[in-house]
């Protein structure tokens, strides 16, 4: 049995480094954009409940049982986008870039309150 070594050439072993690396990173970006999008969303849906329990009288039961659903899954959403942007830092600090300010800028969870 003959075997053949194939020999890869540095810059195409390099090229695909790199693409394999920016799609690394770019899962973390994509996944965090869309938690942003769910956590944004939840929020607006919390708020339109409570604003809809002020206008009526009494406490409609099912708006306030949705409230609490809504709210637990903001939390676990949010608790899940910052474990994700930690997994970016810890990524970002793997390739050499030491500084994170842009990404909590760009990626500000906190902002996000109810």
């Amino acid at each position: 049995m003959i075997k053949t070594i194939v020999m890869i050439e540095k810059e195409s072993l390099d090229e695909e480094l790199l693409r394999e690396i920016a799609s690394v990173g770019g899962e973390y970006g994509s996944r965090l954009e869309k938690l942003i999008g769910d956590l944004k969303r939840l929020r607006r849906a919390i708020l339109y409940l409570r604003r809809r329990i002020e206008r009526h009288r009494g406490t409609p039961v099912f708006s306030m049982r949705l409230i609490i659903r809504l709210r637990k899954a903001f939390l676990e959403k949010r608790k899940e986008a910052v474990e994700v942007r930690r997994y970016l830092i810890i990524y970002r600090e793997s390739l050499g870039l030491l500084k994170h300010k842009e990404v909590f800028e760009v990626y500000n969870i906190e902002s996000i309150e109810l």
